[in-house]
């Protein structure tokens, strides 16, 4: 089932429960291209993809909605998954990025994560369920941070603050490429070990 939400976030369900960190391909037919997103599961019953309308695919999900999607059963480890070494992470996202993430909050996990999501609008934008997914969690767990309404902060620079004070083994950024790139960097600066994607994801 295919949600539309403010014209620009595409959400994706499907049955069955995921485990965090795994990753899941549409298509809009099963002889093209594949492409590959987040998935948000609580690990029970069911799952779901979160998708912001800035690159061609998605674009074209929002101005032009398919009568249906191909979806492939076999998930695959992401980025994410790596969280599963370690005891103390903290995970940065910005944007729909956060969708990688909701998962290790939803569901029990190795790992102590603390979540730093910085986006624009999250309520118009993103909607009271994913909305409500952030929510509910220890204070020092998840650290919000709204453009729209606090204006547009260093992210590095919060990430740095927030993994010291969390105490964070790693870093794991979701963000385009050059946050991910500045965020990493910062974070290696200061002695923190981080990761994020070489292209936006």
């Amino acid at each position: 089932m295919l949600l539309f939400m403010s014209g620009t976030l595409i959400t994706n369900r499907f049955e069955g429960g995921v485990k965090a960190g795994i990753l899941g391909r549409i298509s809009p037919s099963p002889l093209s291209e594949w492409h590959a997103f987040g998935i948000i599961s609580d690990g029970k019953t069911e799952h779901m993809m979160l998708a912001g309308a800035v690159g061609d695919f998605t674009k074209s999900l929002v101005s032009n909605p398919p009568s249906h999607l191909w979806a492939r059963q076999v998930h695959f480890a992401g980025l994410p998954y790596l969280v599963n070494m370690y005891d103390r992470v903290l995970l940065v996202a910005t944007g729909s990025g956060i969708c990688v993430f909701l998962s290790f909050l939803l569901q029990p996990c190795r790992a102590n994560v603390c979540v730093l999501w910085v986006a624009k609008g999250i309520e118009q934008n993103f909607g009271k369920e994913i909305q409500d997914m952030m929510s509910g969690h220890p204070e020092d767990q998840v650290i919000v941070h709204d453009t729209a309404v606090l204006g547009r902060p260093n992210v590095s620079q919060m990430s740095v603050e927030a993994a010291k004070k969390w105490g964070a083994e790693v870093v794991v950024v979701t963000s385009n490429p050059e946050g991910s790139r500045d965020i990493v960097n910062s974070c290696k600066a200061a002695g923190i070990a981080a990761f994020g994607p070489i292209w936006d994801s």
